[in-house]
């Protein structure tokens, strides 16, 4: 191969050439202009020296734009008939993908955290390929959820002086609880312990001032949700800190499922967004009961966003030959998934946590999304939950609470299900 430096003003376009002359905006021109700012000019440019050069008119155009001034080459000498045949013959015979091999290899990068637009693929194509050869995950792995019938009342009621303190780190088996702020990056980062999440399941206060028509709960002093009544500006503040800090900790391919309310959508939204989070869409959970209150319309309805990092495509496990109608929990005719979610909320009398969830609505995402073994975050731990749902399906919990009372409620209710005493791994120095 005969590579020289020559100057860019000496090299001129084949003008016949049949591939289209790309501009600035083009998708493939910006996908070229990437690939070049990144890598540089890996595959030279042929130039024919009997007929005054030939070049791609994107390549040049680009090279100019960049402020080069010279270009490397690959020289040629070839008639006119020669170089025209040569010029179809690499347009046309540039070999042929495997397919399932291209998936595995953008699949891995993708799991490495590449770019993907740096290969020329877009995440649409990388996706067309994982709906032929993504392999499922083994339905058989992952026995049905079942409620626990843990009785959250009888846990407060025993629990005169909370055992847990701000800063406490407790094992659980092999999940983690501390008690914390979802706002600070410092308890963040006592609770991952430098992992990552391989999914995000998330119910944080909707800034309603949530109040549990529980006699009893309200008789506790425990009737509303801390951090469930601020300003708009509060808010909006608190809702972003809380999604920077999943964006650190998210895998770059993990999904976050978001619980809220329909009302300040466009506030969760809005804070997402800003921390590099984007909805891809919306699932709704239809609840066998309405919500109280005294609206005109009550809500029997609960939307969750179902998204993921800008850029990035969220790792899936589910059948992806099943439709967006999904309905789990009750019986169907057609088991398929659906972007409807269907569940039972059971007894509403021993929903003690004012936004308390069952098991087997939280199993929906966690089985589509997650696979046995994974690191599943939430950093509104409630009564535990999430963490009890990941229980039965073999993953790895991690999770904040910042209410030090229902810190010692999931302790209690993953004791009483498993028989494991709960560990505690570090303290904090009281404040003097």
């Amino acid at each position: 191969m005969n590579i020289r430096i020559i100057p860019i003003g000496q090299i001129n376009a084949a003008a016949y050439n049949p591939r289209v002359d790309l501009q600035p905006g083009d998708v493939e021109y910006e996908k070229l202009k990437q690939s070049i700012e990144t890598f540089g000019y890996i595959d030279p440019i042929i130039w024919n020296e009997r007929e005054h050069g030939r070049r791609p008119p994107a390549v040049q155009d680009h090279g100019q734009r960049a402020g080069h001034t010279d270009l490397a080459v690959s020289v040629v000498d070839l008639d006119d008939q020669q170089e025209r045949l040569l010029n179809l013959a690499l347009n046309k015979v540039s070999g042929r993908w495997d397919d399932e091999a291209l998936y595995r290899l953008l699949d891995d990068l993708q799991m490495s955290g590449a770019d993907l637009a740096l290969s020329g693929f877009d995440l649409e194509e990388f996706e067309d390929l994982a709906a032929e050869f993504a392999v499922p995950q083994d339905e058989s792995l992952d026995l049905p959820v079942t409620d626990d019938d843990f009785d959250v009342q009888r846990a407060l009621d025993e629990i005169k002086e909370p055992e847990t303190r701000r800063g406490d780190v407790w094992q659980l088996g092999w999940h983690r609880l501390v008690c914390g702020d979802a706002t600070n990056p410092d308890d963040v980062a006592l609770l991952m312990d430098g992992a990552k999440a391989a999914l995000v399941v998330t119910d944080p206060p909707y800034n309603v001032a949530v109040e549990s028509t529980s006699a009893r709960l309200a008789a506790d002093g425990r009737g509303s949700i801390m951090n469930d009544n601020m300003s708009a500006e509060d808010f909006a503040d608190f809702l972003y800190a809380v999604f920077a800090n999943y964006a650190v900790i998210m895998h770059p391919t993990a999904a976050i499922y978001v619980f809220h309310p329909s009302s300040y959508q466009r506030e969760f939204e809005d804070a997402m967004n800003a921390a590099g989070i984007v909805s891809r869409t919306q699932c709704v959970w239809v609840k066998n009961a309405a919500t109280f209150g005294w609206a005109q319309y009550r809500f029997k309805h609960e939307p969750v966003f179902y998204a993921h990092m800008k850029g990035k495509s969220p790792a899936w496990y589910g059948d992806r030959t099943q439709t967006t109608v999904w309905k789990a929990g009750l019986p169907v005719e057609d088991p398929l998934l659906e972007t409807v979610w269907e569940v039972s909320r059971g007894d509403v009398n021993k929903y003690v946590h004012p936004t308390q969830k069952p098991l087997d609505l939280l199993a929906i995402p966690i089985r589509n999304s997650s696979q046995r073994g994974d690191e599943i975050v939430d950093f509104f731990g409630g009564s535990g939950s999430t963490l009890m749902t990941c229980e039965q399906m073999d993953r790895t919990c991690r999770t904040l609470e910042l209410d030090p009372i229902f810190c010692d409620v999931i302790k209690k209710r993953f004791l009483e299900s498993t028989g494991i005493e709960p560990v505690l791994l570090h303290r904090a120095k009281p404040v003097a």
